[in-house]
């Protein structure tokens, strides 16, 4: 199977703004849409599957127009036509059928034969590790396994294009990495368009080749994953990063969060008194509960791989050994970021302009 290349203008009007992306995705690859919540991820998702209703826009997937004008005439074709699966949080198994039934509902819909359909739904069970629950209703099995039986039947009905709504969100820590890697591994085997919805740069990084990250409905920043965990050119990228990212004005050369002065580079040209973003590893900030540059009261304390992660409602985190004494969530600390480099308000839009010129619709 060979996946079709996915071309997309979209224009979908909301509530308080409008969502407005463009973007490419070559034929077999896969594109990541990271952005906070409300920002537009899934009505672009939405549009692409034919469930929202644009105002403007084109869709093409390889040569067929899916929505937009062509030869004077409004096109749009519906769901069922497109070719087009969509995986989302819940595996949304039907609960009346086997699993098997699930696997060969996609191929029996296409009009193959039910030996056919069976011997599809035989060899997806194989491909995911679970030959032997065909017989099982979905209610039998674990979170983990109905998510893998929905990836299947999702595949298993040869989609030009897969559509993946936060498919991991729903997953135990346990399970999510083990079905993460089999989906990248059946999206490269199947050679499947891929378009992923996520707010994790990990399923980004594993899945996607490249990243649109969305605000407000408009694209902010367009880079590869290694490029966002790298250099984020957007507080939502860095966040996302795991930097630290706090805000402030943009003042002589440093940048000011209330009564504080932190010395740090501004990327790009920022106007003076302009509101800015500073990022910095956690790492690179030094936490005291007696003297320091950012009085803060701590919001999270979290241990991870060795370390304790200790939030602020300012923004900033620090990072300290596991051993060392970590304060209370609610009390007053003092942190020093160094090394901390700083954004301008737009940058992250003017970052996506110059960077989307890779991801731009040819039509």
């Amino acid at each position: 199977m060979s996946g079709e290349r996915l071309a997309a203008r979209i224009e979908v009007r909301r509530s308080g703004f409008t969502v407005a992306a463009d973007f490419v995705v070559p034929g077999g690859e896969c594109l990541a849409i990271l952005g906070p919540n409300g920002a537009g991820k899934s009505t672009v998702l939405g549009a692409v599957a034919g469930l929202v209703g644009m105002a403007d826009g084109e869709i093409r997937l390889g040569d067929r127009l899916l929505d937009g004008h062509e030869h004077d005439r409004r096109v749009h074709v519906p769901p069922e036509r497109r070719r087009i699966a969509l995986l989302e949080q819940k595996s949304r198994l039907f609960p009346h059928l086997t699993v098997a039934e699930n696997l060969a509902f996609g191929p029996r819909a296409q009009g193959r034969s039910r030996r056919e359909a069976r011997a599809v739904a035989a060899g997806w069970l194989e491909r995911i590790g679970l030959p032997d629950v065909g017989a099982w209703k979905p209610n039998r099995l674990s979170g983990g396994q109905q998510q893998r039986v929905a990836i299947a039947r999702a595949l298993a009905a040869e989609p030009e294009a897969l559509l993946l709504d936060e498919p991991f969100a729903a997953l135990d820590a346990e399970s999510a990495p083990a079905i993460r890697r089999m989906l990248a591994d059946e999206l490269a085997r199947t050679g499947t368009t891929g378009l992923l919805v996520t707010h994790e740069l990990t399923d980004a990084w594993q899945l996607a080749s490249r990243c649109l990250v969305l605000d407000e409905g408009a694209v902010v920043e367009a880079a590869t994953p290694a490029e966002l965990a790298a250099a984020p050119g957007h507080p939502f990228s860095a966040v996302l990063a795991g930097y630290s990212v706090v805000e402030g004005r943009w003042t002589d050369g440093a940048l000011v969060v209330g009564d504080a002065v932190l010395p740090a580079v501004g990327d790009g040209e920022i106007r003076d008194g302009a509101r800015a973003f500073g990022i910095v590893v956690p790492q690179e900030v030094t936490l005291s509960t007696t003297s320091g540059a950012v009085r803060s009261r701590v919001s999270a304390v979290s241990v991870h791989a060795g370390r304790v992660r200790v939030e602020s409602e300012s923004g900033l985190v620090a990072e300290i050994p596991v051993g060392a004494t970590a304060p209370a969530v609610g009390e007053r600390v003092w942190l020093t970021p160094v090394g901390m480099r700083v954004l301008g308000e737009a940058d992250g839009i003017r970052a996506a302009r110059r960077q989307t010129r890779a991801c731009e619709p040819r039509f």
